[in-house]
């Protein structure tokens, strides 16, 4: 009898209290599939619980082009469709996981507000015969500039690309002609009468092959004012190679007039990439970008952000990416 007294109330032979945010199928393993075309899943989300319950974020890991959540508010009995678009041009060879949390809170009457998370995720293993190089592009300028995209089909057929568009019309895309046994550049470039600021687009490229109906190219758009200061380089791209833990980059900041530059902070929008600045105020600032072994579990990017001693506290955007350690 004391035996059972004790069992109860240390826990043993009782069952986890299910969470209200239920999914049927919270892996989707997608098996081998071929890198370019976005991969597309969505998970069906059914509140479980007696009360109401509301989506309050949805985080998507590195990759992740898109996500679209049909509604936040569930009663009970109620479903939602979260459809999660990747996009495989960006993401390393191989085995991926792509995790997605579901955060939501809980309400019932008589009942303490209450919070959790559901854990999603989407597994593949990557293979590629057509690529796109770089995968991803990035402007930081205070004028007009461009990037060359390289299309390349190791087929003995390789397809044509036939058509190409951007997310934004300050961005200009002009395909070029596919030329036997080379690749088929596609130009990008970004216009004159783009506006000071930040954006992130898309590049599109449609092709001649059912198989690859198009290949999305990530862009970031960073537009200075004139007489700004400048970023060298502007944008970080970080390789790792077999055994590396992590890798850092310096980034040296001037200014068009030639005027002393200085760094109040600076930081990055993750939490795995860190940033350190050099003290004081001279011709040049320089700032370590650094992605560590946390982030380099896969492939992905993110916004280092600079803000400058100056009148106003200017601040400078840098993107990072960065490809998964190959193991």
């Amino acid at each position: 009898m004391n035996t059972l007294i004790l069992l109860l109330a240390t826990g043993v032979g009782t069952q986890p209290v299910p969470t209200p945010l239920q999914c049927a199928t919270p892996t989707a393993a997608k098996g081998d599939i071929k890198g370019g075309p976005p991969l597309i899943h969505t998970f069906d989300l059914v509140n479980s619980g007696p009360g109401t319950l509301r989506i309050t974020k949805v985080e998507a890991g590195c990759g992740c082009l898109r996500q679209v959540l049909t509604a936040k508010v569930l009663q009970q009995g109620e479903a939602a469709k979260l459809t999660i678009e990747v996009n495989t041009l960006t993401q390393p060879d191989g085995p991926n996981r792509w995790q997605i949390v579901v955060g939501y809170q809980t309400e019932a009457p008589g009942v303490p507000l209450q919070t959790g998370e559901q854990l999603l995720q989407i597994t593949a293993n990557l293979s590629r015969e057509v690529t796109v190089n770089p995968p991803q592009l990035g402007f930081s300028t205070s004028g007009v500039a461009s990037h060359a995209l390289t299309v390349t089909d190791t087929r003995a057929k390789p397809l044509t690309v036939t058509k190409a568009g951007a997310s934004s019309p300050h961005l200009a895309v002009e395909v070029g002609q596919r030329e036997a046994g080379k690749g088929q550049t596609v130009t990008v470039k970004l216009n004159a009468d783009a506006p000071a600021g930040h954006s992130d687009e898309i590049v599109t490229l449609l092709t001649d092959d059912p198989a690859y109906p198009e290949l999305r190219v990530p862009v970031r758009v960073l537009k200075r004012a004139a007489g700004a200061v400048t970023a060298t380089p502007d944008t970080v791209a970080v390789r790792f190679a077999a055994g590396q833990s992590e890798v850092s980059t310096l980034v040296q900041l001037r200014a068009a007039d030639g005027k002393p530059v200085g760094i109040v902070a600076a930081e990055s929008d993750h939490p795995s990439v860190t940033v350190k600045w050099s003290p004081g105020v001279g011709a040049v600032a320089v700032v370590r970008v650094t992605v560590t072994e946390t982030a380099a579990a896969q492939a992905g990017s993110c916004k280092v952000r600079v803000k400058l001693a100056e009148a106003g506290g200017t601040e400078v955007v840098i993107p990072v990416g960065w490809t998964g350690v190959k193991k």
